[in-house]
């Protein structure tokens, strides 16, 4: 069963990380009143970024791919990175968030470690070298986007100590080549993560309850900890996020230094401050959610992520305003996607509601 069979045999709620008390020992309220730290606060006054969704699947009409596509297939005639972060300034964002690798394993930049990558395209450039580049000309933060799960590297499914190795050594590449990175935003957990999601009668688990099974499973089979001590030597001040989903926002799967609250719409209770290694530490929140209003083939009912040639569909600025209102009442920040085209620019639509936003 792959995750999108097993969330859609889930109840449909969503969990607030207030919702659920908080048990005893660990997870206990917290003893304290912990401010964001310095590379925190630098973040959350980004307030508003700009997440971009560009890679093998772009061309192949697909939202999740297997690994197995044919690197010849990304052939955009160019990829017009000025056009995008151009977009993300008149829109008044503050930084943009690549897509490095999805959970196919293709990697934007021509690494070192596997040859499934741009290197084996015609394409043959670096969109994670370009996209900084043009970011920073126009004067954007750069967060990085990197899937814990690839479906194309062997060792993630035959050897996972061998996998983190490889994980590390990418991971490398992307902290060391390319400067300062305000974020690195990982995705995938869930593919060594069995348990935890539900309670027996079939509800979903408190946020307390899928925290500890993350870090009775998931996080050892990850090795998590040593990923995460590895990011913060290379980048101290780079904030790592771990996706947990749309079906538990804003819940933290330790160790991190700021939640993902996936297509949160409306104003919820938030809970700010968590216990994890025997202290009280404030961890802000980021809401993600997407330009387009359109599923694919089932997929992502509430807007697609990747671009697909039959999707028009756009969210107005109205929309995206109130996004933004909603994103202020809960102190967190906003990341807003947009799937650029084959041609390797960012849809019509996109950009004149990206460029409309900042009169």
């Amino acid at each position: 069963m792959n995750r999108r069979q097993f969330l859609a045999a889930l109840p449909a709620t969503s969990l607030l990380t207030s919702q659920v008390p908080a048990g005893p020992g660990l997870f206990s309220p917290a003893l304290a009143n912990p401010e964001p730290d310095a590379a925190q606060k630098a973040w959350m006054a980004l307030k508003f970024g700009l997440f971009i969704h560009f890679g093998i699947n772009t061309f192949y009409n697909l939202e999740w791919s297997d690994g197995t596509l044919d690197p010849k297939g990304f052939n955009p005639p160019q990829v017009d990175t000025d056009q995008w972060c151009a977009a993300a300034q008149r829109a008044g964002m503050k930084y943009v968030v690549l897509v490095t690798k999805h959970h196919d394993g293709f990697c934007n930049w021509p690494t070192a470690h596997t040859a499934y990558s741009v290197k084996s395209s015609p394409f043959r450039g670096d969109v994670v070298g370009q996209l900084v580049h043009s970011a920073r000309q126009y004067g954007l933060a750069v967060g990085l986007y990197y899937s814990l799960w690839d479906r194309h590297e062997p060792t993630h499914q035959h050897d996972e100590p061998a996998y983190v190795d490889f994980m590390l050594a990418q991971l490398d590449e992307l902290l060391g080549n390319y400067g300062p990175v305000v974020e690195l935003w990982l995705d995938g957990m869930w593919k060594k993560q069995a348990s935890g999601w539900k309670t027996p009668d079939g509800k979903f688990a408190p946020a307390e309850q899928f925290i500890q099974a993350w870090r009775n499973e998931g996080a050892y089979r990850w090795q998590i900890d040593r990923v995460y001590q590895h990011i913060k030597r290379k980048q101290p001040n780079c904030l790592v996020m771990n996706n947990a989903t749309s079906e538990f926002p804003g819940v933290p799967l330790h160790p991190v230094d700021a939640r993902c609250g996936e297509k949160v719409g409306q104003v919820l209770p938030d809970q700010k401050i968590w216990r994890f290694a025997n202290r009280e530490r404030y961890l802000p929140l980021q809401i993600e959610t997407t330009l387009s209003r359109q599923g694919h083939q089932g997929q992502f009912a509430s807007g697609s992520w990747f671009w697909h040639p039959g999707d028009v569909s756009v969210a107005n600025p109205a929309q995206v305003r109130q996004w933004q209102q909603i994103a202020a009442q809960m102190e967190a920040n906003l990341l807003l996607n947009a799937g650029p085209m084959t041609n390797g620019q960012l849809r019509p639509q996109d950009w004149e509601v990206l460029t409309k936003l900042n009169p």
